[in-house]
C-alpha cells in the first residue's frame, strides 16, 4: 500500500522537489546582493535611521527585489496548490471514476487506504512548504530587520511556521471537499474558495485576538501626527496619529481627556482651508488630545505564529477525523 501510494504521488513529489531546488538556487544567488547592501547597516553603531533608509531604497531598486516579491507569492501560493491539485482529487478521482469499489474491496480496508494517503500527502505537503517557508524566512531576515514590518498581515503569512499549517489545512480541505462533492473540478473550485475565505478572515477577525494585544496611550503632538481630515460641511475633523515601527497596529484612535473619540467640532479659523498647518497644530495641541493605540509588537511574532498554526492544524485534524467517519459510514 505504501509503495502504491508513493507511485501515485511520485510525479507531484518530483515536480515539487525540482521547483523548490530551482527556487532555492535563485535565493542563494540573490542572497549575496542583500548581504552586500546590508553591510553598511551591519556596521552602523549610532543613529542608523538614515543608513537603513538608504539600504531599503537600494534594495527596492536591486535585482533581488523581484525575488523578494516572488518569494512572498510562492509562500502563499504553494499551500493552495497542494490543496487543489493534491488534496481535492485524492478521493474525488476514485469516486468519479468508480475505482473506489475495487480499491476498497481488496485486502486493504478503506480506513487503512485513507490513513496511508493522508499521512503520505500531508507529510509531503508539510515538508515542501516547511522548506520553502524556512528558505524565505532566512533569506529575507535582513530586509525584515531593517523594515521592521514582518508583523504586517501581508508579510506575516509568508514567514515562520504558519505556511506549514496553511498547507496541511489546504490539503485536508481539498480531500474533504472532494469526498463530499465526488467530482474533481467542483472540489477544486470549492477548495480554492473556502481556503481563500479562511486566509482572508484570519487577519481581519481572528489573528489580533490570538495573543493579548499591547495597549498604549500617548500625547498627540506634531511629531506623531500623521494626518488630519476636515469636513467643513459637518464641522467634524478626523485626526490620525502615527503607528508604531516594528508592530501591527490593530486600533489607532485619537481621544480626548475623558477617553471619548475626538471628532470635533473643528475651529475653521485656526484649522481650516485658510489656516496654516502650524496654526492647526497649535490648536490641536491646546485640546490635550491623546493617541490610543492597540497593537502587537514584534515580540508577539512567534507566540502568534504558534497560536495561528495551532488553529489551522486543529482544523486540519478535524477535517481528517471527519473524512475517516464519512468514508466508513456514508460512502458505498
Amino acid at each position: 500500500m505504501i509503495w502504491f501510494t508513493w507511485r501515485q504521488f511520485r510525479s507531484q513529489t518530483v515536480i515539487a522537489a525540482a521547483t523548490l531546488v530551482a527556487f532555492g538556487v535563485l535565493l542563494l544567488i540573490t542572497a549575496r546582493t542583500i548581504t552586500d547592501l546590508y553591510a553598511e547597516v551591519a556596521a552602523c553603531s549610532g543613529d542608523c535611521d538614515g543608513v537603513v533608509e538608504v539600504f531599503l531604497s537600494r534594495f527596492r531598486s536591486s535585482a533581488a527585489f523581484p525575488t523578494y516579491v516572488a518569494a512572498l507569492g510562492a509562500a502563499y501560493l504553494l499551500p493552495v496548490l497542494l490543496g487543489i491539485f493534491w488534496g481535492a482529487p485524492l478521493i474525488a478521482r476514485e469516486l468519479e471514476a468508480g475505482t473506489h469499489r475495487l480499491a476498497w474491496n481488496q485486502s486493504v480496508t478503506r480506513t487503512r487506504w485513507l490513513a496511508v494517503k493522508l499521512v503520505a500527502g500531508g507529510a509531503i505537503a508539510a515538508t515542501s512548504t516547511g522548506l520553502l517557508a524556512l528558505a524565505v524566512t532566512v533569506w529575507s531576515q535582513r530586509v525584515d530587520s531593517a523594515s521592521q514590518d514582518r508583523m504586517l498581515p501581508l508579510l506575516y503569512g509568508s514567514r515562520g511556521i504558519v505556511p506549514v499549517a496553511y498547507a496541511l489545512f489546504a490539503f485536508l480541505l481539498g480531500v474533504t471537499t472532494g469526498m463530499l462533492l465526488r467530482r474533481v473540478v467542483p472540489a477544486i473550485a470549492a477548495t480554492l474558495a473556502i481556503y481563500v475565505a479562511a486566509l482572508v478572515a484570519m487577519p481581519l477577525w481572528v489573528r489580533a485576538h490570538l495573543v493579548p494585544a499591547e495597549h498604549e496611550t500617548l500625547a498627540l503632538t506634531a511629531q506623531n501626527l500623521q494626518g488630519v481630515s476636515i469636513s467643513p460641511d459637518t464641522g467634524t475633523i478626523d485626526v490620525v496619529g502615527r503607528g508604531l515601527d516594528g508592530g501591527w497596529v490593530v486600533s489607532n484612535r485619537t481621544i480626548t481627556s475623558d477617553g471619548s473619540t475626538f471628532s470635533g467640532p473643528v475651529d475653521l479659523t485656526t484649522c481650516g482651508p485658510n489656516a496654516t498647518m502650524t496654526q492647526c497644530n497649535e490648536w490641536l495641541g491646546s485640546l490635550g488630545l491623546r493617541q490610543d493605540l492597540l497593537y502587537h509588537p514584534d515580540s508577539h511574532f512567534w507566540p502568534m505564529q504558534w497560536a495561528e498554526a495551532g488553529v489551522f492544524i486543529g482544523l486540519a485534524a478535524l477535517l481528517g477525523a471527519f473524512c475517516f467517519w464519512w468514508i466508513r459510514h456514508r460512502i458505498v
